[in-house]
């Protein structure tokens, strides 16, 4: 039994077949070639439009956004839907520069190579979307799990983990005080010193630590800790 369709669907099938027809015959005839690019763009036509590269142009042609005719070996995108769509491609192209990065960015960023990079990806840390068919990432995700970890640090040598506030390691502490890792976690231990843990790793609050070696005369720093973590707030 043949499914059933409303009437509108049918009327909606008809004008579209209707119009790929249309455009069809005319951009068959050299003779109507004028009429032809009045109704349709080429690719090259859609780059000037929408100022996209070559590639971004025929993704986007291949999208499903524009209605698309075939004329010879060439795709056209029709002209209506195009400036009805325009609006979109723009805010596409707003948020894709202003709001994401790509994936070499995001190896640029974090110093990683390209497998260490996809693993992150591929794990979903942050929000990652197709934008004319290229991968993206949603810069403010990226920055929300950027301060929610410490394992990664960015080349410019933000701080990570800032929604845990200022903390450092036992490590840190060796190196500012000039004492191995053991004393200086003896020192945190003995001294109650502030600690947070953060997926199963200890952290010192580093305005703790500042307030005991205030209150003490027999350790000297030989470096401060931003020398040490090379971090910038």
């Amino acid at each position: 039994m043949k499914s059933q369709i409303s009437l509108d669907e049918r009327i909606k099938l008809f004008n579209s077949e209707s119009d790929n027809r249309y455009l069809e015959e005319i951009l068959g005839k050299d003779e109507d070639i004028e009429q032809a690019l009045w109704e349709s763009y080429s690719i090259d036509q859609l780059q000037k439009l929408l100022s996209l590269n070559e590639d971004e142009a025929r993704k986007l042609l291949k999208s499903g956004l524009f209605k698309v005719y075939r004329a010879g070996n060439e795709f056209r995108a029709s002209k209506k839907s195009v400036e009805e769509n325009q609006q979109i491609v723009k805010v596409m192209l707003n948020y894709r520069e202003k709001k994401t990065m790509s994936v070499p960015d995001l190896k640029r960023i974090l110093g990683l190579g390209k497998t260490a990079v996809y693993r992150l990806v591929n794990q979903q840390q942050f929000k990652t979307f197709l934008v004319f068919g290229q991968m993206r990432i949603d810069v403010d995700s990226f920055e929300e799990w950027y301060a929610n970890q410490f394992h990664y640090k960015k080349v410019n040598g933000e701080r990570p983990g800032k929604n845990y506030g200022k903390t450092i390691t036992s490590t840190t502490i060796g190196k500012v005080l000039g004492i191995s890792r053991a004393t200086a976690r003896e020192i945190v231990d003995k001294n109650n010193i502030e600690l947070i843990w953060v997926d199963g790793t200890r952290r010192v609050v580093q305005e703790s630590f500042e307030k005991w070696y205030s209150s003490q005369s027999h350790y000297k720093k030989i470096a401060e800790i931003e020398e040490v973590e090379r971090f910038v707030d």
